[in-house]
């Protein structure tokens, strides 16, 4: 069970506790415990059994998920929910005077808060999980040719952009289209300072975010080492720049996290677009985004680009 997760919840961690020590001092401090004879235990144990799972399920969802709103509202919802399921499993063992006998008909109130905010929680996972399967299918764009997927990022290879980018130089001409190549910085420090299994899982990590942010369309492929290629098809220049900034700027805020390794490791991207010319080839087109982006990255890394 991997529990690096949960240190990322600290405040969630005490809206649970918080839910449990108010329930309990509410209960302790406005009611006298009862006589053990008048103590229903098949309710004490129906009781106790929903507040427990209650605990049990924020418990899973705090090492399950990173923090987030969906994850908030999930752990909220449940912790309202606990709120009343403590007070009703106290109740079996205080006796609350007139003055305190309002605390019974409060305790629904907060469960069914509970499930509101649970109930608009589950509904932004199931979003979530529509995102998740539209990356998977992007996967699966047009028929799938196993020995021309790369190990590492489970993306296509070279070759296979370079058979899309022909049969798109083969349609009609209105059929335009941008192609743009990216290269992660500084990822040739990033092996050798963490190794190559971490940079491996990094390349992986780094290929669903590009394959997340672009459209359904869209193809992402591994060009090569840490430098990948888009085709975007129907797109000019000015959307393509938009599209590979919106991939950019996902990138740069991935907090990643290398193994042992108590501070994240942020990383950027340069990018380089092109866009489909007449008369143009497939050589022509990667050629020319391929150069543009080698100069860019001398022009902004020159100690890099010299290795």
């Amino acid at each position: 069970m991997n529990l690096s997760l949960l240190a990322r919840h600290p405040t969630l961690f005490s809206v649970l506790c918080g839910s449990l020590a108010v329930s309990s001092s509410l209960s302790l401090g406005l009611g006298q415990l009862k006589n053990l004879s008048d103590i229903s235990w098949l309710d004490v144990l129906g009781e106790g059994s929903l507040g427990l799972l209650s605990i049990v399920w924020v418990f899973f969802i705090l090492i399950s998920r990173p923090p987030g709103r969906v994850t908030s509202a999930l752990v909220i919802g449940l912790c309202c929910f606990l709120f009343s399921a403590s007070l009703d499993f106290f109740d079996e063992f205080m006796a609350y005077q007139e003055v305190a006998k309002g605390l019974s008909m409060f305790e629904s109130i907060p469960a069914a808060i509970g499930m509101l905010i649970m109930s608009y929680a589950l509904y932004q996972w199931h979003q979530e999980q529509l995102v998740l399967n539209q990356q998977l299918r992007n996967r699966e764009h047009g028929l799938r040719q196993h020995d021309q997927i790369d190990f590492i990022t489970k993306l296509y290879g070279a070759d296979y952009m370079r058979g899309q980018i022909h049969n798109k130089l083969a349609a009609p001409p209105h059929s335009d289209f941008s192609v743009v190549m990216l290269d992660i910085d500084n990822f040739d420090q990033f092996n050798r300072q963490f190794g190559h299994a971490e940079g491996d899982r990094l390349l992986r990590q780094i290929s669903e975010l590009i394959v997340m942010n672009l459209r359904s369309s869209d193809l992402a492929c591994r060009y090569a080492g840490d430098r990948f290629v888009l085709l975007l098809p129907n797109t000019g220049k000015t959307l393509a720049l938009e599209l590979a900034e919106q991939v950019r700027q996902a990138i740069f805020h991935l907090a990643y996290k290398p193994h042992q390794h108590p501070q994240a490791i942020y990383h950027n991207l340069t990018f380089a677009i092109d866009s489909v010319r007449p008369g143009d080839t497939t050589d022509n087109i990667i050629n020319r985004v391929n150069q543009s982006l080698d100069a860019s990255k001398q022009l902004l890394y020159p100690s890099e680009a010299a290795l």
